[in-house]
């Protein structure tokens, strides 16, 4: 089966005719399980000028192939000879394909994708946590070029999934985090995360003086509020993209020049991040398993859309293996 995103707002369940052939350097995989991102539910909900449908979509995959080694896929597909490509910097590929939006993605049983994109997970991770990898990879990413300093104090804007992830890993490394979010409902739902965590999170601050600020959401006063937040001297992660077509005083832009604040564009993630996701989520699946909404049925993705694009909760994982016969040796897959 597939789940098919045939126009705005409309999903289609077909069979997967499994027609495809694989070309070269490419592989046939299952799919095991595939999480829910927003950026689903935000091409399900406006679509997007360089998507060509009807389109599969998803990212967030656990795939496993014909022996049954299990891996997760880094959703880019770069040419592998730009400058960037050459540095270890594939994110930034001039020529980057995307699995679930140039490509058919792993809202489906099956899956082809480049073999050099595939890696492998620990026998001691389980396959629904994996679907992990791609959003902590994006965290990795993000803080890759954040200057070494010894307990950093951080400011996160946003406590959704990814607002939550970038203060486990800050957390894990010694760092100090802080999570602000405005939505009551939604921290509440978060208890059980913050609790294993001693992560703190609030509606605000009255604390400034912060070494570092990431805004893991979209809100302009947001990104306005984290400027004033840093110390002289600050970084700010800027990581999600700002509500289109909003404006920003320009003094508080003028705080960049006046206190020195770096400001670091972060975008995607390169294979690498991608790779330390996975020992990272092999250590702390328990405490992401507490960021999982649902594992459900795929037939129940149109239903899950609207509540991915609200907000509301964290991890929904769609669960294909129910939808699989295993394979026998000298036999194709049905």
């Amino acid at each position: 089966m597939k789940i098919v995103l045939t126009g705005r707002r409309r999903l289609e369940i077909q069979k997967n005719s499994k027609s495809e052939k694989s070309g070269k350097g490419q592989v046939r995989l299952q799919v095991l399980y595939c999480a829910i991102c927003r950026t689903d539910a935000k091409m399900w909900d406006q679509g997007h000028r360089d998507l060509l449908l009807p389109r599969v979509p998803g990212h967030e995959m656990a795939v496993a192939d014909s022996q049954g080694k299990r891996y997760v896929i880094w959703p880019g597909v770069s040419c592998g000879t730009c400058p960037h490509c050459r540095t270890g910097r594939e994110n930034r590929c001039e020529h980057l394909q995307i699995l679930g939006f140039h490509r058919d993605g792993g809202f489906a049983d099956e899956i082809i994708a480049p073999a050099d994109s595939l890696i492998s997970v620990p026998e001691t991770l389980d396959s629904a946590i994996s679907c992990f990898a791609e959003p902590m990879g994006c965290i990795f990413h993000a803080l890759a070029n954040f200057p070494v300093k010894k307990n950093p104090r951080f400011l996160i804007y946003g406590g959704g999934t990814m607002g939550l992830l970038a203060g486990l890993v800050i957390h894990a490394s010694g760092g100090k985090p802080m999570v602000i979010e405005k939505n009551k409902e939604k921290t509440l739902a978060a208890q059980p995360f913050l609790k294993a965590t001693g992560i703190a999170c609030t509606t605000n601050t009255t604390e400034n003086g912060f070494d570092a600020v990431i805004n893991a959401c979209p809100d302009t006063q947001a990104f306005a509020d984290g400027l004033k937040k840093l110390r002289k001297g600050g970084h700010f992660i800027f990581f999600s993209g700002l509500t289109k077509n909003a404006t920003i005083g320009t003094d508080l832009i003028d705080l960049i020049h006046y206190h020195e604040i770096t400001i670091s564009g972060r975008y995607g993630l390169a294979p690498a991040d991608m790779q330390r996701a996975v020992d990272f989520i092999d250590a702390h699946q328990r405490i992401l398993a507490t960021l999982v909404q649902g594992i459900v049925a795929p037939e129940s993705a149109p239903g899950l859309l609207p509540q991915v694009l609200a907000g509301k909760g964290f991890k929904y994982i769609l669960d294909f293996t129910a939808s699989q016969i295993p394979e026998q040796p000298g036999q194709n897959n049905q």
